[in-house]
């Protein structure tokens, strides 16, 4: 009777092609160590969780498509989808135009190029190693951290063909924004004198058609902001949070309220970089243009919009200044509300039994007063900065208006050129508004990404090496030899030379008082924590180098 093949679901299949794949350049190629904690679907592999798959094991992805496949433009090994098929490894070139695999669902270890050209091929991924088994050279326990890339920048530089967009649609748009005053000088100063209306309609529909496409490139910047925005949003918040789930436990703060909080500031992180500061930032360095506009229209009156950009960064700088002390003490207030917070949550039965109910509201309440009077500082400081940028810019257009006059009645510049240099002045000081707020904005973003760096740089359970042991527990055979243990934080040794030894399958009893250290004993031998001296082995082998 013949045996009917496995069929593998398209996750398995992927899995099996990856763990080839990863062992064919050296990496891990254990399943429990590949794909601990990464939710794959079962119908669809995502190419976020192909790239952070290789991230973990120092592999880096270039996807490909049909058509580059077809062209010969892969990097092998890889990875191939076919529509309507498994996935399949294509781990080298062989002989006869064919590719040498892993094993695929009916056993082959080659397919021919031509086969696979008459498939549709969805996509794929060809992967290369980005850096070197540093843990080889090294003892257990002591391998260095492997540089990679700063998880903010890696994850940003992602979309970094969208901000590409995003900075040419700025770039037109100011160089867009020209056109206006332009075309209301020339109206005042050539179409007025000479009566002449039928260029005077050709130029408005010019303008019409500028103003027409300067829409549609700020649509196309929001959406491309809003688009890079989503996808890093979403992320960061993964990065995030398998960071907090694979943490050690020896790294958990003492306050769960005050981590939650440090873990919600990555939203400052990602307001900032995903918003549209990089738009500020390029209608700011496009002023220089401006000012080169105005000068070549009116000459030495630049210099009241010049003055003007330099008062309004001062201001800026000096409300930054102010305001960055502020920021750091508001997030301290705040992360000491949220730590009151949740931990009154999770201990409310305590605290009613204890009747503490009128010592933590007044400690509620001295945290929220602190909280509202930093805010209102940093309120009033905020408003006082956009209220002296607003004044500056209403000075220019006065200033430019009679000093135009001035300029008007020696004859050094027309009527169209005073009103061109006023618009155009309007729209050099524009941004300079923002810039006392994006300052301020900037500071509680790098305050927050400093504490997000906290949480990014905690250690793992799972190392950052790729040089411990993928190797499953067969007997169960478990040894304390000498073993110590010290909590974080604490300077009591709760295990202090203890040597047991266990046999596979043998039972044994703990019996001691509380706090003799039979729970801690449990969380040793389920890797929740390290020891502080000695060796625990399991089946021989230190219990540092498993996964």
């Amino acid at each position: 009777m013949n045996q009917q093949p496995n069929i593998l679901s398209p996750k398995e299949a992927f899995k099996a092609c990856f763990s080839a794949v990863a062992g064919y350049l050296g990496r891990p190629s254990a399943e429990t160590v590949l794909f601990a904690g990464v939710p794959l679907s079962d119908t669809r592999i995502a190419a976020d969780d192909i790239r952070h798959l290789a991230e973990r094991i120092g592999l880096e992805v270039t996807e490909f498509n049909h058509r580059d496949f077809l062209r010969g433009r892969i990097d092998l090994p890889a990875i191939v989808f076919r529509v309507s098929q498994l996935p399949v490894a294509l781990l080298a070139l062989g002989e006869d135009d064919a590719y040498i695999t892993a094993p695929q669902e009916d056993g082959r270890t080659t397919i021919g190029r031509s086969e696979l050209a008459a498939s549709y091929i969805s996509g794929g991924a060809s992967f290369s190693i980005t850096y070197a088994n540093a843990a080889e050279t090294m003892s257990v326990g002591s391998a260095a951290r492997i540089e990679r890339r700063h998880w903010l920048t890696g994850t940003m530089g992602a979309f970094w063909r969208t901000y590409s967009k995003v900075v040419l649609a700025a770039v037109f748009i100011n160089l867009l924004a020209i056109a206006s005053p332009i075309f209301t000088m020339n109206v005042y100063d050539r179409i007025l004198p000479n009566k002449a209306i039928s260029t005077l309609w050709v130029l408005a529909l010019g303008i019409g058609a500028v103003i027409l496409f300067d829409l549609l490139l700020k649509t196309a910047r929001a959406s491309l902001i809003d688009y890079a925005g989503r996808k890093a949003d979403l992320r960061i918040s993964y990065l995030l949070f398998e960071k907090v789930l694979n943490s050690s436990l020896s790294a958990r703060p003492g306050s769960t309220g005050e981590y939650a909080n440090r873990v919600t500031q990555y939203e400052f992180v990602r307001e900032f970089f995903t918003s549209n500061t990089i738009s500020v930032f390029i209608d700011t360095a496009f002023v220089f243009v401006f000012l080169l506009v105005i000068y070549a229209i009116g000459g030495w009156l630049v210099i009241i919009p010049a003055l003007a950009f330099v008062m309004s960064v001062i201001v800026g700088l000096i409300t930054q200044r102010r305001i960055g002390k502020r920021v750091a003490a508001s997030m301290n207030e705040a992360s000491q509300r949220q730590a009151l917070l949740v931990e009154s949550i999770s201990t409310l039965e305590t605290i009613k039994s204890l009747r503490a109910e009128a010592y933590l509201l007044r400690k509620w309440g001295e945290h929220s007063k602190n909280a509202a009077n930093t805010s209102e500082k940093i309120k009033q400081l905020s408003a006082a900065a956009g209220n002296i940028t607003q004044s500056i810019q209403q000075l220019v257009t006065v200033a430019l208006v009679v000093a135009g006059a001035y300029a008007f009645s020696e004859g050094h510049v027309s009527t169209g050129a005073i009103i061109g240099t006023v618009m155009l002045a309007s729209r050099a000081v524009a941004p300079l508004g923002q810039i006392a707020i994006t300052l301020s904005r900037f500071r509680q973003a790098m305050l927050s990404l400093r504490m997000v760096n906290s949480i990014m740089a905690q250690p793992e359970d799972r190392p950052d090496t790729v040089g411990f042991v993928n190797r499953p527990i067969r007997k169960g055979a478990m040894v304390f030899r000498n073993v110590g243990f010290v909590y974080p934080g604490s300077e009591n040794e709760v295990l202090t030379g203890l040597n047991i030894s266990v046999k596979p399958g043998e039972r044994i009893g703990i019996i001691g008082r509380i706090g003799s250290g039979k729970t801690t004993m449990g969380r040793l031998i389920g890797r929740l924590f390290l020891p502080t001296s000695g060796e625990l082995l399991l089946d021989g082998i230190d219990i540092r180098q498993y996964h």
